[in-house]
């Protein structure tokens, strides 16, 4: 089977040689990884399956230069990035947002249907025939208070909910412009991402989830599988109360499924019928702090757990930085021995 067809076979519940696995690294690990490897084409080294993009930001109307170390996106939200960044996720700090109060007012949203989004979809799918090609989507929290500042937003969720559920919507139709672009360039999934969750529950209360998000996040993965596309979400912490939810929508696949913050085994007994889960090794846990054998068990229990598909194994998000590279080493080693079982 080619790796492409391995992810198809997992997600849909077919016969399959071998459960696939994928990898995401801090830039930290993939130097310690490149010179462990003796190689600057990690794909290979590890066999990763998936090949991951996102699509091409346009420039906003405020388009100078914020400053040094500064990066402005086109909802007109300032990030800082630098080196301790490099150690701790590569995500950065917003600094600076749009929406100093809760209002719409003057504010324009971005185009979501601005050409040229996907445009290099095509020639990525011709260099990597044989990989399940997966798009970084836009979603709807973290946009969100991304124009409003963090602390901000979730205040306006518990006071002002017409403006919040305003907001969304908009963000909503922003993001099925882009998703219902990608109809028909070579892509296999969708990713959606939003950090919904705490390490024990849901940072906003479940019902509060379903009556502002729910409505919005059906059309947008409704505008993925319109496009053809596998749906699948991205959200750390533990969203185990609205795995429900997801599958009412339309989610086929829940990333990072973190094994500190959600039952992994509650998980594939009571949705792996319904859910692929990709992740599932411990990020926080066994990755950076186990020893190469704890880590080879931890890979051999979650292989055998989901023998029957439903699961792409990786970490539970990025391997973090003071991960020993020796035990992303035996992920991989594990993994490809399935191939010679």
């Amino acid at each position: 089977m080619t790796k492409r067809e391995r992810v198809l076979a997992t997600i849909r519940r077919h016969p399959l040689d071998a459960l696939p696995w994928q990898f995401d690294f801090t830039s930290v690990v993939a130097n310690k990884l490149r010179a462990f490897y003796g190689t600057d084409d990690l794909l290979s080294a590890t066999d990763d399956h998936m090949v991951t993009t996102g699509y091409a930001q346009g420039n906003n109307a405020d388009d100078v230069s914020p400053g040094p170390g500064l990066w402005r996106n086109e909802f007109g939200a300032v990030w800082r990035t630098g080196a301790r960044d490099a150690n701790v996720g590569d995500w950065g700090d917003l600094v600076a947002y749009p929406l100093l109060e809760p209002r719409l007012d003057g504010y324009t949203f971005p185009p979501g249907a601005r050409p040229g989004r996907w445009d290099h979809v095509p020639a990525l799918r011709a260099q990597y025939p044989d990989h399940f090609l997966t798009l970084h989507g836009s979603g709807l929290f973290e946009n969100a208070w991304g124009l409003c500042g963090f602390e901000h937003y979730l205040g306006y969720i518990l006071s002002d909910e017409s403006f919040v559920m305003e907001m969304t919507e908009r963000l909503a139709d922003y993001s099925c412009a882009i998703t219902a672009q990608a109809h028909n360039l070579g892509a296999d999934g969708i990713r959606i991402g939003d950090d919904w969750g705490f390490q024990d529950r849901l940072m906003i209360p479940p019902a509060v989830w379903r009556r502002i998000f729910k409505p919005q996040y059906r059309r947008i993965y409704a505008a993925a599988r319109d496009a053809g596309l596998v749906v699948m979400i991205h959200s750390c912490g533990n969203i185990t109360e609205i795995l429900p939810d997801l599958i009412e929508i339309g989610v086929e696949v829940v990333n990072a499924f973190q094994p500190e913050a959600m039952d992994v085994e509650f998980c594939q007994r009571e949705y792996g019928n319904d859910l692929t889960f990709w992740g599932g090794l411990g990020s926080q846990s066994t990755i950076p702090n186990g020893s190469p054998d704890d880590m080879r068990r931890e890979v051999h229990r979650m292989l055998e757990l989901f023998r029957a598909g439903g699961y792409i194994l990786a970490p539970a998000g990025a391997v973090p930085t003071d991960a020993p590279v020796e035990n992303v080493a035996v992920i991989v080693e594990v993994a490809k021995a399935q191939l010679n079982a």
